[in-house]
């Protein structure tokens, strides 16, 4: 496409038309020099208003060239459509989704497949195109999570696909557990690029995710279940975000490992691989162990995680239930800070525990009490349910003897000490200079990492499990990470530009982007496509995005440029 490009050289402007193209083999835009005009000054002197008049030229050739076309191939459609091709009459034709082109723009932006054609050429003997493969799982597992199988077989419903073979998809998993590590460190340089990101705050937490199998090996084994799903093996993941919600990394542990034994060699890989110094953590109650916080104090971490209140030391019951000090907020909340010195694995801890009440957990505290009365109270009256039962929760308040012939009583003073404590709620901090509102903030932002472990078991789709040799369930949850990666950085571009949307709606406006695409029937034409309705939550993302939509028609090669 040719313009007037007017330019400085030694004091002076020159104008001359140039040809924007893209080097077919760099990929890279470049400019031609169609013709040099001269000097502006003397252009001007010799005709006035000639380098308004070249531009206004240029443009309407642009528009021109654009109309021609645009008619060439609403001719093209059109002779399609009422069949005057010379084809036999179709069926119908093909429909492919274009709006994963906003997941690719990502990934071109991320740099990964320079990334991966750079590690596979380096680490492997792998001769086929590794990093389109990978792609393909990732934008696959974001537009329409599937088996490893069913992506291969549907991965032509998405524009800009490239051509691979069944096998390779199953070779690349084990190369991707490979090069976890890499990755990671890769993908959080290229994030520190694109945004203001800092790494002093950081959530962490575990789950689980099962198989669709029972099948134990040094990996898959038997463990509690955060799925409720008992008799299935599974794998413990513990995940690291940021303050936008963004991961940083994640680390697989046995299925039968405790919450408890995953946070020491996380913070290790974390400190030794970035070098972070100093980070405040966030984790809930489940997390805050001696030994853990210990690690932490003395790696020079500072922490904020909950506290167990009902476990407490009388001590510490006691002062929480003292209503002096506490510092009313309205007629449903107070708050105020206890000082909590400790010893743990000769680590000397001088922390303060910040203890709130409120009337809306107080009300929850009961329902959920509520609850587990009733059941316990079902668990006691039949001793086959009992039996049947007691590996599904709910006895708490179910006191058994250690009789041989066990017997199962109701625990009512169990139930009133709890009743006491309806309300309240414990967070231990090591950082001594956080207000009580900076504590509430900081640990409030833990949804963001229950919300990250929903994306990526209900949106993503990471579970079930269905490959079965460790390094192939490496490399999915290497396939799970990029894409979560991918799609919190676009929920983050979105909320910077004033929108914000869920996960769910973002894929739903993306797959609602699709185009009919009309043959490639040779002689020099090329395959066309025609724009169908997309919904409104994708033309609000690709506004926000600053991204024009593409034309009712044109080629797909178009798309692939857009």
């Amino acid at each position: 496409m040719s313009s007037l490009q007017v330019y400085v050289s030694r004091g002076n402007q020159y104008a001359r038309i140039v040809e924007s193209y893209r080097d077919p083999i760099t990929k890279k835009p470049k400019t031609k020099i169609l013709k040099n005009l001269g000097r502006v000054d003397l252009l001007e002197k010799n005709e006035p208003g000639i380098i308004e008049r070249l531009k206004k030229e240029c443009v309407e050739s642009k528009e021109l060239n654009k109309q021609l076309k645009e008619a060439a191939i609403q001719k093209e459609v059109e002779q399609l459509l009422n069949g005057k091709d010379g084809t036999e009459e179709s069926a119908g034709f093909p429909v492919q989704n274009y709006g994963v082109r906003i997941y690719q723009k990502i990934w071109e932006e991320m740099r990964l497949d320079q990334f991966f054609a750079y590690r596979q050429k380096k680490d492997s003997k792998i001769s086929y195109d590794l990093g389109s493969v990978v792609k393909m799982l990732v934008l696959s597992r974001l537009m329409a999570p599937a088996s490893k199988k069913r992506s291969y077989e549907r991965k032509d419903q998405f524009i800009g696909q490239g051509e691979m073979e069944i096998e390779q998809v199953y070779r690349c998993l084990p190369f991707l557990a490979k090069e976890k590590e890499n990755l990671e460190v890769y993908l959080n340089q290229q994030l520190s690029r694109k945004m203001d990101r800092s790494l002093s705050v950081a959530f962490y937490d575990v789950t689980t995710y099962y198989f669709e199998s029972v099948a134990a090996d040094d990996l898959a084994k038997f463990g509690y279940s955060k799925d409720n799903k008992v008799n299935q093996v599974q794998v413990v993941m513990g995940l690291l975000i940021d303050q936008a919600g963004i991961p940083i990394s994640y680390s697989l542990f046995p299925g039968n490992t405790s919450d408890f034994k995953t946070l020491i060699p996380v913070m290790k890989d974390l400190k030794k691989r970035y070098g972070i110094t100093k980070m405040i953590l966030t984790a809930d109650r489940g997390l805050n162990s001696g030994e853990n916080l210990a690690f932490l104090k003395n790696e020079g971490f500072d922490y904020v995680v909950g506290f167990k209140v009902r476990s407490a030391t009388q001590s510490i019951r006691q002062q929480i239930l003292d209503e002096r000090d506490y510092v009313p907020v309205g007629d449903d909340f107070r708050w105020k800070f206890l000082a909590y010195a400790k010893n743990d694995k000769g680590t000397h801890c001088d922390d303060r525990i910040l203890v709130t009440w409120s009337a809306k957990r107080a009300a929850k505290d009961r329902t959920d009490r509520e609850r587990l009365i009733q059941k316990s109270l079902r668990l006691v009256e039949s001793k086959s349910r009992l039996e049947a039962e007691m590996k599904k929760g709910g006895k708490k308040y179910v006191q058994l003897s250690l009789l041989d012939d066990p017997v199962a009583v109701f625990d009512q003073k169990k139930v009133e000490m709890d009743e006491m404590f309806d309300g309240y709620y414990g967070i231990q901090t090591s950082d001594n200079s956080l207000s009580h509102e900076q504590i509430l903030d900081l640990y409030g932002g833990l949804w963001k990492i229950e919300e990250s472990f929903r994306v990526l078991k209900t949106d993503l789709e990471a579970r079930p499990i269905f490959v079965k040799k460790p390094t192939s369930v490496q490399g999915h949850f290497v396939i799970c990470y990029l894409a979560l990666g991918i799609q919190r950085y676009l929920e983050y571009l979105l909320s910077e530009r004033g929108l914000s949307v869920s996960t769910e709606k973002i894929q739903d406006a993306l797959r609602s982007a699709n185009v009919t695409t009309l043959p490639d029937l040779g002689k020099n034409r090329k395959a066309v496509y025609i724009k169908n309705q997309s919904n409104e939550d994708f033309s609000s993302i690709i506004k926000a995005l600053s991204i024009s939509e593409i034309p009712t028609f044109g080629t797909i090669g178009d798309i692939m440029r857009w």
